[in-house]
């Protein structure tokens, strides 16, 4: 039994850890601070005593240590065997995935020892946990090359179920992982489930659908290199992923437009009631279009512009950690980047 209390992080707390180092996926666990099993187990709720006569207790509530508990009706929580920290709570049905068995995952998919792993980590005490690791085969771009991940996410707090994602990504630097693509066509997903172990195993059918994805890319890819994009375009498309439609309400109701904003026009911003933040970004995804590692030789295509919004959002946002990380794999930034490949695909319609 485990009486679930909100309390800070009573252990040491990694978060997201460069795990390039790493040969094993046992070193990596370690290093990442994932070496620890999940139970579930009943919760029990604690209500006043005051008040309660005896003979109308449940027939399942008892005293401990002055206080009275009760069985919550199929209320289970999932929490860390190695320092009963609570994670989540789940239902009757819920299976967990042990960590061990998503590294295990990387081995069977990837083979043992001939993984390069990359980044791995959790966010809060471990309700979430991610690794990935760097798949042999890379897309090439007209001779830039885009190298291919797979993303495990997992939850134990029954907030989401297990996902196996494939990521391209266009190389900038050693520690960047981007969430970029995440349409239905990108990722497996399986709930928590007897059979989710099972559906899990299935490496090889998920590099299957890995490849096919990946050539599908390399020719979207390829193609977006051939659109040729003015500096206005970028500058319209820059805006559309970050403004709202408010924003743009806003600025046409002041005689103002997105360019303004980009010509430094601090009326239009005010007018409009654009944040500080999201006037920096515009600025500084203009900027990253320009100057950008690698942008030079792509600049005036769709993927330059495509490849400066992803990569701002991978390298130059201010997020840092599992911050970051969090909301490239599953929060607002994910959609933006989904957004801008929208976007831009329509350009040649």
């Amino acid at each position: 039994m485990l009486y679930l209390k909100k309390k800070g992080l009573p252990f040491n707390y990694r978060g997201v850890q460069n795990v390039e180092d790493c040969r094993t996926s046992e070193e990596v666990m370690v290093k990442a601070g994932l070496n620890w099993p999940v139970g579930k187990c009943e919760i029990y709720a604690k209500p006043p005593v005051e008040g309660i006569a005896i003979e109308n207790l449940a027939t399942d509530a008892f005293y401990h240590e002055g206080d009275l508990f009760t069985q919550v009706p199929n209320g289970y929580s999932t929490y860390r065997m190695d320092n009963g920290y609570p994670l989540g709570i789940v239902k009757e049905r819920y299976t967990p995935v042990q960590n061990v068995d998503a590294f295990k995952f990387f081995d069977d998919a990837i083979g043992k020892n001939a993984a390069i792993w990359q980044t791995a980590g959790l966010f809060g005490g471990g309700q979430r946990i991610f690794v990935s690791a760097k798949l042999p085969n890379t897309i090439s771009v007209k001779g830039d090359p885009v190298d291919s991940y797979l993303v495990f996410t997992n939850s134990h707090d029954g907030s989401t179920g297990v996902k196996i994602l494939f990521t391209p990504i266009r190389v900038v630097c050693e520690n960047t992982l981007n969430a970029a693509i995440r349409t239905s066509q990108s990722y497996v997903t399986f709930r928590h489930t007897k059979s989710v172990h099972d559906n899990i195993s299935t490496a090889k059918e998920i590099l299957g659908i890995c490849e096919v994805i990946s050539g599908q890319l390399e020719e979207t890819y390829n193609f977006m290199r051939s659109i040729k994009m003015t500096d206005e375009k970028a500058k319209e498309i820059i805006a559309k992923t970050v403004l709202s439609k408010a924003d743009f309400d806003n600025l046409a109701s002041g005689g103002y437009s997105y360019k303004s904003l980009f010509a430094g026009n601090y009326n239009a911003v005010s007018y409009a009631d654009i944040s500080t933040q999201k006037y920096k970004m515009l600025q500084n995804m203009n900027l990253y279009y320009h100057e950008g590692i690698g942008q030079k030789e792509i600049e005036g295509t769709a993927w330059g512009v495509y490849n400066a919004i992803t990569g701002y959002y991978s390298n130059m946002e201010n997020n840092e950690g599992a911050k970051r990380m969090d909301t490239l794999l599953y929060g607002d930034r994910s959609r933006k980047i989904e957004t801008v490949g929208n976007l831009i695909l329509a350009e040649a319609v």
